[in-house]
This record gives structure tokens, C-alpha cells and sequence, in this order.
């Protein structure tokens, strides 16, 4: 296998992917939602609210074969960055229609990024755009562009911090709603890949980071939420304290979200809805 820039313009079979209240609660949970103070994201009655990141379930099972697609063999693949922009705030049930292709292919030095982005659209039109890297690990150095920087974090105090728990069963909460990948649930295949322990998902804190925005800049409603993105910089250990900082420039957000002293989400940055 030799990751090229001839990979772009590859199309992904389209997915349909449906879902209930019951698939949206147990994403909240997964993602860090408690009640009581969670209720509006746990309660069916006269809900659930909908986080606006639940639009990733339906982008993960668009590429979650990038893999056979592109021929990637065994090289170890990892969640690099992510983007969502939510055209439309998702109801508590419905059905979309996921598209997806390969739109950058990166070369990193050692390793490769292969961008991908999705549209999800419905019978009335288009609801998010999608746009992930994946990093191949070891497929670099096949003289490609090495792509954009990602832009530095703030610097000084935030202007709010959100402080969090990522509980022990909290990766195994969140891959039933779909991604069983084994690191985050088996210590013997994180240990055979190279990691110390089995770690949270990326876009599991992905989802923690966008409950913290929701919470502290969005006056607790989800669709107030436009856009959210991030590259992923660090695991997240299980059974620790997760914290994310939020810096306030009008509808601009951006937000950085760490475990102790490692960063685990880097250049965060959201736009809000009015």
C-alpha cells in the first residue's frame, strides 16, 4: 500500500443512517450527559435536545470502511482533526442520507493525513458538512504537500473553564452507539498497538468539548451551536479529570481541552447561531 494524492476524488458508498430518542440518549451519555443537570438531553418527554456532534455518528459509518476503500492494509490509523458544521439543528428521530469523499491527502514526514468530508442531508435538504483527517501511521514521505498549520491556541486566562469527569466505563458507554474499535474497551489490543491502557475515543471528548461550549457560552441550547472543530493531540485516559477552557471573541469561540497537563484537544474554535 503507498497513500498518494491519487486518492483524491474517491467517493464512499452513500449510508443511510437512521436514529430514535433512544439512540440520542445514549449518545448524551456517552458523551459525559448526567442528570439532573443534563435532563434536557436525557428526557424523551418533550424532547430529547439533540447535541449537535450526534451529526459524527452518522459521518462515522460513512467511512468507517476508509480503510478497505483506500487499500490501507495495517498500518495503524488514527483520528487526527475534525470539523462540523450543522446547517439544520437534528430532531430527536429521522433518517439522512450520508455522502462522502476524499478531498486532501497530506503528507506529514513519517506519516500521511487523508482528509475526508461528508454532507448529511434529509428530505428537506442539506443538515451538516463533515470534514475528519485520519493519520496514517508510517504512510508519509511520498513527497506530497504537507498542508495547512493548525493555528496556535490562545494565549492568557480564559475567559471560562468547564470542568469535567471522564468516568471508567465512560468508552464503553459510548461505543454502543457504534464504534467498536477495541483500543478504547480491550488493555491487551491498546497495549499490542503500542498504548499504555485503553483510551477514550477522540470523538467522545470531541463531544465533552461541545457539552463544555454548549454549557458556558450557549446558555445551555445545543442549537445554538453552529460549528465546532479541532485537531486531536493527546488520548484521554479513563477515570480522570477532563477540563476545557473557552475563550469568548462575540459568536467566535475558541477552546483548548485537557487532562492534567497533557492536551487532548488543540485549536479548538466554534461559531454560534445568532
Amino acid at each position: 500500500m503507498a497513500v498518494t494524492t491519487e486518492a483524491v476524488g474517491t467517493r464512499l458508498d452513500p449510508t443511510t443512517f437512521t436514529w430514535t430518542e433512544t439512540d440520542v440518549i445514549l449518545y448524551a451519555l456517552g458523551v459525559g450527559a448526567r442528570p439532573p443537570a443534563d435532563l434536557d438531553l436525557l428526557n424523551e418527554v418533550g424532547g430529547p435536545s439533540v447535541l449537535p456532534t450526534f451529526a459524527l455518528l452518522a459521518n462515522w459509518w460513512a467511512i468507517k470502511d476508509l480503510r478497505a476503500v483506500l487499500g490501507l492494509g495495517s498500518y495503524p490509523i488514527v483520528h487526527g482533526g475534525q470539523s462540523l458544521t450543522v446547517t439544520r439543528p437534528l430532531q430527536p428521530r429521522g433518517e439522512l442520507t450520508v455522502t462522502g469523499e476524499v478531498t486532501a491527502v497530506w503528507d506529514k514526514g513519517k506519516h500521511a493525513s487523508i482528509e475526508v468530508t461528508t454532507h448529511g442531508t434529509d428530505a428537506a435538504g442539506s443538515v451538516f458538512v463533515a470534514t475528519g483527517q485520519t493519520m496514517v501511521l508510517g504512510g508519509g514521505g511520498f513527497g506530497g504537500e504537507r498542508g495547512p498549520a493548525a493555528p496556535d491556541d490562545p494565549e492568557g486566562p480564559a475567559d471560562v473553564t468547564v470542568d469535567d469527569e471522564v468516568r471508567l466505563e465512560q468508552a464503553a458507554v459510548y461505543r454502543l452507539s457504534g464504534d467498536r474499535n477495541q483500543l478504547h474497551i480491550d488493555p491487551a489490543a491498546a497495549r499490542k498497538a503500542g498504548f499504555d491502557d485503553v483510551f477514550l475515543h477522540g470523538l467522545c471528548t470531541f463531544g465533552f468539548a461541545a457539552r463544555a461550549l454548549i454549557d458556558s457560552v450557549a446558555k445551555g441550547d445545543p442549537t445554538a451551536l453552529h460549528s465546532i472543530s479541532c485537531r486531536f493531540a493527546k488520548p484521554v485516559m479513563l477515570g480522570a479529570p477532563l477540563r476545557t477552557e473557552v475563550w469568548r471573541e462575540g459568536e467566535q469561540v475558541r477552546f483548548r481541552t485537557s487532562q492534567g497537563s497533557a492536551i487532548a484537544l488543540s485549536a479548538g474554535a466554534a461559531t454560534l447561531r445568532g
